[in-house]
């Protein structure tokens, strides 16, 4: 049953999606920490986390389009008439696990652009911060010299 198929996905999604909020976190305490050993693994970590959620997403949509058979998707509400209807054997409960599953998955991505952003807070301004010191160390006239390397 395709619908099986999609939760099953669509909860994996969710487990790997947790696991980089998990990842991300360990980044932010490595960049906190200065520990560049520590960042260099989680950045693989991420690029791991990332690859297997692109082919678990384009399964995903690949399962859909099946179910919906159309390549142009309707909108939200009728999307999810339309999945439930397509499949003979779905029921109430699946459709209710799909939207809690697809809430989860909301929240989560939601959880995880914040971390990113306050991740990239943390660079910009550790970026600023060094390039601040190199000036006052070497002086405004190497400031080429310090353009160019950071």
């Amino acid at each position: 049953m395709k619908i099986i198929r999609l939760l099953e996905i669509m909860r994996s999604q969710l487990n790997k999606l947790q696991e980089m909020y998990e990842v991300l976190q360990q980044m932010q305490n490595a960049m906190v920490e200065s520990d560049y050993n520590s960042f260099e693994k989680t950045i693989e970590q991420q690029e791991k986390i990332l690859a297997e959620v692109r082919s678990q997403e384009k399964e995903r949509i690949d399962i859909l389009k099946d179910l919906l058979q159309s390549d142009i998707l309707p909108e939200k509400n009728v999307l999810v008439k339309k999945l439930f209807e397509a499949e003979p054997e779905s029921d109430l409960s699946l459709q209710e696990e799909y939207h809690n599953i697809r809430n989860s998955l909301v929240n989560v991505v939601g959880e995880i652009e914040n971390l990113n952003f306050q991740n990239k807070y943390l660079i910009d301004h550790s970026r600023k911060f060094i390039k601040e010191l190199v000036t006052n160390l070497y002086g405004v006239k190497n400031q080429k010299l310090l353009d160019r390397k950071v």
